[in-house]
């Protein structure tokens, strides 16, 4: 699954290099929080913990400078580890703002390589936000999915989904 995953981040690296139209972010990952325990907490499981850390080693070399995650602790939580490795202070939105954040991620991180932790529910809205046109709908009980968003200037960007 790592060789895959290492040759597939392999093949789209040209993509992932390219320069950014006019006022758009290099790129944008977008992934949910990991495995989450049941309510009243709602927090990392050990599952989620490891996927976290397996998503901080994966990413440590994106060159990504800014984190945004919702005020849910599961997102912090997942989030974490990446923030760590490259010494960010992780920046936080309401989880029900969907707009905020994309506003945010545009107007004050036009030049930035970004990493977004959210929610499945939020996840196509996310899409949708940033001009992909197709619906996707992530499951509740899927943690796989990243997103990987290069905007092209005009008209939609490319979105790639990946499998961690």
């Amino acid at each position: 699954m790592r060789r895959y995953i290492a040759v597939l981040l392999v093949s789209c690296a040209p993509l992932l290099l390219a320069p950014a139209g006019a006022n758009a972010q290099e790129v944008i990952y977008l992934i949910r929080h990991a495995e989450q325990g049941p309510p009243p907490e709602l927090v990392l499981t050990e599952a989620g913990h490891r996927r976290a850390a397996a998503l901080a080693h994966r990413l440590k070399d994106a060159r990504i400078n800014s984190v945004f995650v919702t005020n849910a602790a599961r997102t912090q939580q997942t989030a974490a580890p990446i923030a760590r490795a490259l010494n960010l202070e992780p920046k936080q939105t309401p989880m029900d703002d969907v707009d905020l954040l994309v506003k945010q991620v545009r107007s004050q991180h036009a030049a930035d390589r970004v990493l977004i932790v959210n929610h499945a529910l939020n996840i196509g809205m996310i899409l949708k936000g940033f001009g992909h046109r197709e619906e996707v709908v992530v499951a509740r009980d899927d943690y796989e999915p990243l997103f990987v968003i290069v905007p092209r200037g005009e008209g939609p960007p490319l979105v790639l989904m990946l499998r961690l």
